[in-house]
């Protein structure tokens, strides 16, 4: 993805639903709220809106609330944020201590993931969401500095909220593949999970198993690959946020691509250096599986067999 504000062009209908018979809203990919600037120019309609906008907020307030008003994360409404926060004591809950959120070193809690059960071969409805753990991303230097101004009275809290997370990511993810492809360059395996008409979001998004180093001066980092066979291609989402941080890089199962001539098409715009292909002969004899984790532990995947 490009450095630096970018709008790209409406593709004249929902990139959700279909529907171009309404009034359609721009659509950051990444939210504002955590300084996205890449917009999806007249892409969302009302109905769609709601749905995604009701899971982000979900996110920024109750999973990252108290990191986004500790760093001043970008708002639409500033002028509401609460200057201090409230923390119960360690030992005694009922001793509170009043702390200005510019001195409070609130996390940022991230998911980490197993790999999505369709590159394990595994059923749609087989949630690996409960081996999901948390690590919380934490500003060392104004942990250091909370210490030493308020010693053992540091207290964290958040709420649970790993199946709206991981929406968000799926949303992030499919928002960046459109910045190459249409929607109907492939069917959108993601859009249902997107908009809750699927539950098991485990199926289609996982997190490396390596974190990578900061990306210094990075807010954030997307990009596109994918893998398969001349008649039958996967398309994948790189989704990394706060990158200037030691914090996962997702991959979202977006969609699939059947057909070689849709195939070689989608190629063409995503690049063959992000591709991974293999003949049909070679899938027949698992040859891809396993070769890393970017890629199925299964081959072919029995998904394509519907």
């Amino acid at each position: 993805m490009p450095h630096g504000p970018t709008k790209y062009e409406s593709k004249g209908f929902c990139i959700y639903c279909g529907r171009s018979d309404v009034k359609l809203t721009d659509e950051h990919i990444v939210p504002l709220s955590l300084g996205g600037f890449h917009v999806l120019l007249k892409a969302s309609c009302r109905d769609c809106n709601k749905i995604t906008s009701k899971f982000e907020l979900e996110v920024m307030r109750n999973l990252w609330g108290d990191a986004r008003n500790s760093y001043n994360a970008p708002s639409r409404r500033k002028n509401r944020r609460k200057s201090h926060i409230i923390l119960s004591g360690p030992k005694d809950g009922s001793k509170k201590l009043k702390v200005k959120y510019t001195d409070y070193p609130a996390p940022m809690i991230f998911y980490f993931m197993s790999r999505a059960g369709i590159l394990q071969g595994l059923s749609e409805t087989f949630d690996l969401s409960k081996e999901w753990k948390l690590k919380a991303i934490v500003d060392q230097k104004k942990l250091e500095q909370f210490e030493q101004k308020f010693p053992g009275q540091l207290t964290l809290k958040f709420k649970h909220v790993p199946d709206s997370f991981a929406r968000l990511v799926a949303k992030i993810g499919y928002g960046q593949a459109l910045t190459i492809l249409d929607p109907t360059d492939f069917r959108p395996v993601c859009v249902p999970y997107i908009l809750g008409e699927k539950e098991n979001l485990s199926f289609i998004v996982r997190a490396q198993t390596e974190v990578p180093p900061p990306n210094e001066g990075m807010g954030y980092v997307l990009g596109n690959f994918g893998f398969g066979t001349p008649e039958n291609l996967m398309i994948m989402s790189s989704v990394r946020l706060l990158a200037n941080n030691h914090t996962p890089n997702y991959h979202v199962v977006v969609g699939d691509v059947r057909g070689r001539e849709n195939v070689e098409r989608v190629i063409r715009k995503i690049g063959e250096v992000e591709i991974k292909l293999i003949s049909e002969n070679s899938a027949a004899d698992n040859e891809l599986g396993n070769e890393n984790d970017l890629f199925p532990s299964v081959w072919p995947l029995p998904f394509w067999r519907k």
